[in-house]
């Protein structure tokens, strides 16, 4: 069900009662090239029932005018439920699992085989599915205060797997507790250094930084787990996917375990801070393992019966159809964020948090303890931009020379965000774009101005020696690739670019710079061009 491309229409079952079986065909048939109505973008609507009634010939009609009736409607649990994205359907769908209700609502029916199972499998199961969503899930559970209840109701080894699998699809071997323990206590030592270094004695992992609210997203949870279990390793993997995704692939237990220790020393000063008694985490200082907290609930959760004692009502209709939708519909006429074309910011940021910098007060990590409403809006927001080519760089950045290059140097530069950028700018990259301050934010940077301070292209030669046989031949390796003026949308899971038809250049086309990227575990993020 959910694996519906868009501008689907999914009908449940569709009843004709008519005299004739060929009237009957007619009407399927009609059905079938029907101009459907859109829901709004990304949107998925379910339609419990639609009832017409009249001539064979006006029954589609009748149909499609009585479904934007309800695309007009707000939420009507008895008739129609809206879901903004996908990533919100799911979130809705595992906190009723957690609740034990999914079974009493009808729009759920689709995925009542899950209903019987254990809540850790019926959850687990449905993530599974939808891994590179994943961290929209989470963002959208984290607004409902879930995101926690929901993690913490997997099982140890259910947590793990899906870790594995995540793990897989972005090309890299899920290190084992005992590879991340050997590298744990050095990355303690330098947790512990009292005096910061200067930026250009730092090692590459003291210059970490996180997006705004990323450590008060996962405290939650990574506060009752111990650090060898599966559902903390499992946020451990997701936060490298987040910070540094190159490193991620290239060097995964080292990252685990500097982030293992960086949340670890944090975690133990806001403790101690919020006691009123000082404390520090020491090399020497063994971390005390928290008792790892069991499964919320593991029995079986007896929904499916619950599902089939709803009731549909009677009537005798001459078309009868329960409908399941998704539609994306047009650009919205205001952007989800508010721009000037120059800046993205929706709401004033929170501080950024070095994980270096765990000594930080601990007032100042607590603030983060409600961020969702704050940060929400800036991890499922958009803008405009007129740099939108940049991202075009993204398919030269993903063929197997650059991922290598890439992957060879991601200590210099740990994250794809910071390669675009430096190879925008050799392409003469507009640095007032609002695209541009958009990357210095999923970099964990104020501003853009801040982008001065990444290093300088690795291998710069090489690299532009690439960019010239690839796409010297036809034209296309100049300033005017990135002029492209579109409205970019994203989450923590997706960027989406939205561009007339009008954009479309055939060197481009040819030099294969506009096709849909798709995922990018070295971004961490699916990428998809859309001209309308």
């Amino acid at each position: 069900m959910t694996k519906l491309a868009a501008d689907t229409v999914a009908i449940h079952r569709l009843t004709v009662r008519a005299g004739q079986q060929r009237a009957a065909e007619s009407v399927r048939d009609s059905l079938q090239s029907a101009d459907w109505p859109q829901a709004g973008q990304d949107n998925w609507v379910f339609i419990r029932r639609l009832q017409v009634s009249g001539a064979a010939r006006q029954l589609p009609r009748h149909l499609l005018d009585q479904t934007r009736q309800y695309l007009t409607q707000s939420n009507n649990p008895e008739q129609v439920m809206r879901f903004a994205s996908l990533a919100e359907l799911l979130a809705a769908l595992l906190t009723d699992l957690l609740r034990g209700r999914a079974g009493l609502y009808w729009y759920w029916r689709r995925w009542a085989h899950w209903f019987d199972l254990p809540v850790s499998r019926a959850i687990s199961g449905i993530v599974s599915e939808h891994l590179t969503l994943l961290p929209a899930v989470c963002a959208r559970l984290a607004q409902r205060e879930k995101l926690a209840a929901v993690c913490l109701s997997l099982t140890d080894s259910d947590g793990r797997q899906l870790a594995v699998e995540l793990a897989g699809m972005s090309g890299f071997r899920l290190p084992s507790v005992l590879e991340i323990a050997e590298l744990h206590g050095s990355e303690i030592d330098h947790a512990d250094r009292q005096t910061p270094l200067a930026a250009s004695q730092q090692t590459w992992a003291e210059q970490l930084t996180p997006r705004p609210g990323l450590l008060a997203l996962w405290r939650p949870l990574l506060q009752e787990l111990d650090v060898a279990d599966g559902r903390y390793q499992l946020a451990l993997v997701l936060i490298g996917q987040d910070l540094a995704p190159l490193l991620l692939q290239q060097q995964p237990a080292r990252l685990l375990a500097i982030l293992s220790a960086r949340f670890a020393a944090m975690l133990n000063v806001k403790k101690a801070q919020t006691s009123g008694e000082p404390k520090h985490v020491s090399a020497n200082e063994t971390i005390q393992p928290r008792q790892a907290k069991p499964p919320l609930q593991t029995q079986p959760i007896s929904q499916a019966h619950q599902a089939r004692a709803q009731t549909d009502g009677e009537a005798n209709p001459k078309l009868d159809a329960d409908t399941e939708r998704q539609i994306p519909a047009l650009l919205p006429h205001k952007p989800l964020a508010e721009h000037d074309g120059k800046d993205v910011r929706q709401t004033p940021m929170a501080a950024n948090l070095a994980l270096a910098d765990y000594s930080r007060p601990a007032k100042a990590l607590a603030q983060g303890s409600s961020p969702e409403p704050a940060s929400a809006g800036l991890e499922f927001a958009g803008f405009h931009t007129r740099q939108g080519g940049l991202l075009y760089l993204l398919n030269m950045l993903n063929r197997p020379e650059m991922r290598g290059l890439m992957l060879e140097h991601a200590e210099t530069l740990p994250s794809g965000w910071a390669w675009l950028y430096r190879l925008g700018q050799e392409l003469q990259l507009y640095e007032d774009d609002a695209l541009v301050d958009f990357i210095a934010r999923q970099l964990g940077l104020d501003d853009s101005g801040e982008l001065g301070r990444l290093p300088p292209l690795p291998v710069r030669e090489q690299v532009l020696s690439l960019a010239q046989r690839w796409y010297g031949k036809t034209g296309v390796w100049k300033p005017e690739l990135l002029a492209l003026t579109g409205q970019i949308h994203y989450s923590p899971s997706h960027i989406d670019l939205y561009a007339p038809m009008s954009a479309i250049r055939l060197p481009v086309r040819l030099a294969g710079l506009d096709i849909n990227p798709g995922w990018l575990p070295w971004l961490g993020r699916v990428v998809s061009f859309h001209y309308d």
